[in-house]
């Protein structure tokens, strides 16, 4: 998919942005106890959806071509501007931040309609064109709506057809954030089927990675199954040992125990 969305695909990504914020927003609009612990995560259910709603304005105003400090684009920087940011917006009202979410995706999309094709947003993961953030707004609600959802029991919020939408800014970050302790000396190659949904490749060469379409050579490990899981691993909500255990997704190839180490090799924020 190329970095400039035609209309139809620009519609295609606005309806499944809005359609995940719009589930996020359904999980806290009337959850009556916003301070429930997000399993293995340092956040509450109130701090990450403050963090969706401030989010998707900032993007907005990224859409627009607007600097906006926010980080080094490291995890810990992130992390740190995260705190921050939350320390300065105090809304934690269940009903006020599901409406402030639905609305800021909507703005994203209002500016990004307007800009001209070749827009080069600044971001905190890097300048990138105006149609790879609208993915990666996609990527960032399906992100922090899945991990509320582990904590309030709700349905994932992205469907297997978003997929495919949101791997123009998978694809973008890959070779940004790949952890150069864990893929020093790693040549592999990794074909991933997202159900019926969507396939694609990474291909990993002494600390750099290729994310493709399909393999530029014969595959050392297959990674197959549940598209929500496999996504979900690869933005570090769910484990790979979690997702096989479960049955989710299946390892397979000339060196299934690759896959194990897939997500290691990135430093996803």
């Amino acid at each position: 998919m190329g970095t400039v969305l035609a209309g139809a695909e620009m519609d295609a990504v606005q309806q499944a942005a809005e359609t995940i914020a719009g589930r996020v927003a359904a999980m806290v609009r009337d959850i009556p106890d916003v301070n429930i612990r997000i399993p293995h995560s340092e956040w509450r259910v109130g701090e990450a959806a403050a963090h969706l709603a401030f989010a998707n304005l900032g993007m907005a105003m990224m859409a627009r071509g607007l600097e906006i400090p926010y980080g080094d684009g490291t995890r810990e920087g992130l992390a740190v501007a995260n705190e921050l940011a939350l320390e300065g917006f105090t809304e934690r009202d269940g009903a006020v931040l599901a409406d402030r979410m639905v609305a800021g995706a909507r703005m994203v999309f209002d500016e990004a309609r307007v800009q001209p094709p070749d827009r080069t947003c600044p971001t905190p993961m890097g300048p990138m064109p105006v149609a790879t953030l609208t993915s990666y707004l996609a990527v960032h609600e399906a992100m922090h709506g899945s991990a509320i959802a582990t904590a309030v029991g709700a349905p994932w919020p992205f469907d297997p057809e978003h997929v495919p939408l949101v791997w123009p800014f998978i694809s973008y970050v890959m070779p940004r954030v790949v952890d150069p302790v864990q893929a020093a000396g790693v040549t592999a190659c990794y074909d991933l089927h997202f159900g019926d949904a969507f396939t694609c490749a990474l291909m990993i060469d002494e600390g750099s990675v290729k994310p493709a379409s399909e393999p530029s050579r014969p595959p050392d490990c297959i990674v197959s199954g549940d598209a929500h899981a496999l996504f979900l691993v690869i933005v570090r909500v769910l484990t790979m040992q979690g997702a096989v255990e479960a049955g989710d997704l299946r390892l397979s190839g000339p060196n299934p125990e690759l896959g194990l180490r897939m997500a290691d090799f990135f430093n996803i924020p």
